[in-house]
């Protein structure tokens, strides 16, 4: 199995698509190392990930990804105690929703230095190790999103657009010496971010999501498979289910038409919700 023996490091790893991920992971043969702000969280998924291959190496750091010193110093400090590093999942974030002109300023810059500088934080230090090795690979977790900004969304939607652009110029970049990029598109996934994001939603935007009849809704496990899948095939764009990749194919092949049906949809659902006018 190509996961076997090798060595990762999942940044956000101790709750939904990170925890997910790393008891996938090292189901498959991984020595996981998981990053998260909350050490309560990191030792629970600890043990889950033992329940589950006790034969693998596993590794918790607590440490705030937005935070440039702490990152780096907590992810070589990851690194060392796997003894390498074959895997990087960037997957830290959260998403804050609101009407653009409701939102201040400092929920548009908290976006930006924790989805996207949060991962910029934990590649940088990592780029000398990967750059000797001349092999490995990088994933970066976006969100569908990241690809196609909708209407609640502009904070988070810019941040997740950096990290594909990041992502993007970084493939080739480290393509030149044998190390392999991937970007993540997450649909909407059952998470504790999922029912965090909830508590702040507009209405119209709830209904906008309740009536979305071209993607639906995937559990982390989910995600979880199909980014080990990807990655392991050497993706370059890792999606989630034939639903997302029609709607990534749809907005980079008839982007006028993808706009006409989204903004069809919103309109149903805001005069649905009350909130048109």
């Amino acid at each position: 199995m190509r996961n076997d023996g090798r060595r990762v490091l999942i940044t956000g790893g101790s709750k939904g698509i990170g925890r997910a991920l790393a008891l996938e992971l090292a189901r498959r043969g991984a020595n996981v190392a998981i990053a998260a702000r909350g050490q309560a969280a990191i030792d629970e998924t600890l043990e889950a990930i033992r329940a589950v291959a006790p034969d693998r190496r596993a590794v918790g750091v607590a440490f705030d990804v937005t935070d440039a010193k702490a990152a780096s110093d907590g992810v070589l400090r990851a690194v060392a105690e796997l003894g390498g590093l074959d895997l990087l999942v960037c997957n830290s974030g959260a998403a804050q929703p609101g009407y653009a002109h409701e939102l201040d300023a400092s929920v548009y810059e908290d976006m930006i230095r924790l989805n996207y500088l949060g991962h910029v934080h934990c590649v940088l230090p990592l780029l000398p190790h990967f750059r000797r090795a001349k092999s490995g690979r990088i994933v970066l977790v976006s969100s569908m999103l990241g690809f196609m900004g909708l209407y609640g969304y502009t904070a988070y939607a810019a941040s997740k657009f950096a990290i594909a652009g990041f992502g993007q110029a970084l493939r080739q970049e480290l393509g030149t010496v044998g190390v392999g990029v991937s970007i993540c598109y997450p649909p909407t996934t059952r998470t504790p971010g999922l029912d965090a994001e909830n508590a702040t939603k507009p209405k119209d935007v709830w209904q906008l999501e309740a009536d979305n009849s071209f993607s639906k809704t995937y559990s982390a496990e989910d995600v979880a498979v199909a980014l080990a899948d990807g990655e392991a095939r050497g993706r370059a764009e890792i999606v989630v289910g034939m639903d997302s990749s029609f709607i990534l194919w749809m907005s980079r092949t008839f982007p006028g038409l993808t706009r006409w049906l989204a903004d069809k949809e919103l309109d149903a659902a805001r005069t649905k919700a009350g909130t048109r006018g």
